[in-house]
């Protein structure tokens, strides 16, 4: 695998060739990722539930970004597996955890993604959540960081989608996604899709501004599962949405 370190903390992670993701990092088959913490003995996880704590300490930001990137590995695997079932998925995912003062992830949720895999993101959001952070100083603290994942130069990209193409489709759909977001109590939502040639959504991903948005994740991506939009012709298209 290989990894290039960006500015700002910012990993980019290039895909393996077909034959290569089969056999995962290093030559081995991959693997589930398991929640173990890492570099630590496993400690008890701390419940997902918003802190009732008002204070945010403070945190070393080069044991965070070494923290993540001893998380990178399994964050691959994650996205290997994702490309295995879609050659072409790509594109960038910040995340944001909330670190309890033991070390432990409060919570972790996709701050901000254009991927566009629901079932990579939440491979993803495991590992962050089993993942041995630095002790905040003052209070619990927050991490955040970006990654981005390029597809194999070999695959064709899918056709980019303005939300207009979407059509009436996505026009009807819209009270019902408002509501998914609403009942969690989160804020601006945005939904990134891969739509096959027979207009069927091959995957979809979901990102938001805050914790809750992971609450009506799910909710957004099955209600965009049973739409059928416009055919994008010869090739699968791609398209991100925001929900509010």
């Amino acid at each position: 695998m290989k990894f290039t370190c960006l500015l700002r903390g910012t990993i980019t992670v290039v895909a393996l060739s077909t034959f290569a993701a089969q056999l995962g990092c290093g030559g081995a088959a991959p693997t589930s990722v398991a929640p173990v913490m890492v570099d630590a003995e496993p400690v008890e996880t701390s419940s997902s539930k918003m802190s009732s704590r008002s204070e945010i300490g403070g945190m070393n930001e080069e044991k965070v970004q070494a923290a993540f990137e001893r998380a990178s590995s399994r964050l691959s695997r994650c996205y290997q597996k994702g490309v295995q079932r879609i050659p072409y998925l790509g594109g960038e995912i910040r995340f944001k955890v909330r670190v309890t003062e033991e070390g432990t992830a409060r919570w972790a949720f996709v701050k901000d993604s254009n991927l566009g895999d629901r079932e990579t993101e939440a491979c993803m959001l495991s590992v962050l959540k089993a993942t041995r952070w630095p002790k905040p100083v003052g209070g619990e603290g927050l991490a955040e960081n970006s990654f981005t994942f390029e597809p194999s130069s070999d695959e064709r990209l899918p056709v980019p989608w303005t939300p207009e193409q979407l059509g009436t489709p996505y026009k009807k759909a819209r009270p019902a996604l408002a509501s998914c977001r609403s009942q969690a109590g989160a804020s601006q939502i945005k939904a990134t899709l891969y739509i096959d040639t027979d207009g069927k959504p091959l995957s979809v991903g979901v990102s938001s501004n805050d914790e809750r948005g992971e609450e009506a994740a799910e909710c957004v991506a099955g209600a965009l599962r049973e739409i059928t939009f416009p055919s994008p012709g010869s090739y699968a298209s791609k398209v991100s949405v925001d929900i509010d």
